[in-house]
């Protein structure tokens, strides 16, 4: 099963929203997947056009108050988009967005109405998608969003991405019920890409002790996530870590050389799972994007 067939991608026009291009781009060939490219305009703030996230196919919005000025600006940054998907997306099937309204809420929004399958985003940027991106409604959009989140902290040049770039996924693995949808991303990836995955499982002091249940309990987790036992078809190694969620993660991501992370944060809005109050941390200081489901 294709685990992405529409990807949405919002850009702020930044370098990070640059250097993320050959992931999307990566990932949309592989999967034959159409990508949404979105713009939040948002330089009416007291003017949230994005409809509520419970009712997002109610009445439209009012009208913006547009002076001619915000109307020409506002046709300005969609040519600035639609450019940007020229320059650096030729061959992808795409669709350009410009949404007026937050950031956050309209990736939100933009997610349900469309029905996405994985939202890209760098975990740096400017202006209100900075202030979105390096503050608290990074949580915000993490939490409310139901689909996965891929995210990348790293600037252009940090990481060279190629299409073979997935080499060593990194699952981490927590006997909660979101593992099961991360173990099945993890295991859709390393098909799609030949990759190696590392199951990490960081051990607490309310668990039984002595390792060697825990990583075969965790061995057919991934067992079962992929539908069927192991025939060898994904090479598959178990860690089982003593130490904190986010530091164990980053260090076994160092140590393998992990090329992506994936991790569970919860099903739906308002589940709060274990890696949840760690997950900025390791987002913000993983060696490697993040794929949280």
């Amino acid at each position: 099963m294709t685990p992405f067939n529409k990807i949405l991608f919002p850009v702020d026009f930044s370098n990070s929203s640059s250097a993320l291009v050959p992931d999307v781009i990566t990932l949309a060939q592989k999967f034959a997947a159409s990508v949404i490219v979105m713009h939040a305009f948002d330089l009416v703030p007291q003017y949230n056009l994005a409809p509520q996230i419970d009712a997002p196919f109610g009445p439209e919005p009012g009208d913006v108050p547009y002076t001619p000025l915000l109307r020409d600006l506002r046709a300005i940054r969609q040519n600035r988009l639609d450019e940007f998907v020229r320059d650096h997306l030729a061959g992808i099937e795409t669709r350009t967005i410009v949404e007026d309204g937050d950031p956050a809420r309209v990736i939100d929004w933009v997610a349900e109405k469309e029905n996405i399958d994985l939202v890209m985003m760098s975990t740096k940027g400017m202006g209100t998608f900075r202030r979105m991106l390096m503050g608290s409604l990074t949580a915000k959009v993490l939490h409310d969003l139901e689909c996965p989140v891929y995210t990348s902290p790293h600037e252009p040049g940090e990481k060279p991405v190629s299409p073979d770039s997935f080499k060593t996924i990194l699952c981490a693995v927590r006997m909660e019920p979101e593992s099961e949808a991360a173990l099945k991303i993890a295991g859709s990836m390393a098909r799609a890409f030949g990759s190696r995955v590392c199951l990490v499982h960081i051990h607490t002091p309310n668990e039984p002790k002595g390792h060697e249940p825990t990583a075969a309990g965790v061995r057919k987790a991934f067992e079962q996530a992929l539908g069927k036992v192991d025939d060898g078809s994904v090479a598959t190694q178990v860690r089982i870590l003593d130490s904190t969620v986010s530091e164990g993660i980053r260090q076994a991501a160092v140590e393998e050389a992990a090329d992506l992370v994936v991790v569970g944060r919860g099903h739906a809005r308002g589940s709060v799972s274990h890696i949840w109050s760690h997950l900025y941390t390791l987002i913000r200081e993983s060696p490697c994007p993040v794929l949280s489901v």
